[in-house]
């Protein structure tokens, strides 16, 4: 049997990339999203093309992580339910203020 020449061969984990087929990607990587919080900062709707009502919210928790960083994580997550069906997970970014979405 006859490979290819390079093959077999181990990349590091830190080597750039060789070709397209070597990027690594983010799976479920966030995106920011536009919402409406109520006075408790917890999110009521989203808007994702068009606005959607959040009808309920399963869970919340705060994570809070890498504090001795230049820059921590500090984040409230939400896990609702949108008017039209879809499950979702939100984040609100408070060291920047920012609102995210992920898929559930």
């Amino acid at each position: 049997m006859v490979l290819p020449a390079g093959a077999g061969r181990r990349r590091s984990l830190n080597a750039p990339p060789t070709d397209a087929g070597d990027r690594l990607r983010s799976l479920n990587a966030p995106a920011r999203v536009q919402v409406q919080a109520g006075p408790d900062d917890a999110p009521r709707a989203l808007w994702l093309g068009r606005r959607r009502a959040v009808e309920a919210m399963h869970e919340a928790w705060r994570l809070d992580d890498e504090w001795w960083r230049p820059r921590p994580v500090s984040r409230l997550y939400y896990r609702i339910n949108l008017d039209d069906g879809r499950i979702m997970t939100v984040f609100h970014d408070l060291v920047d203020d920012s609102w995210w979405t992920q898929r559930a």
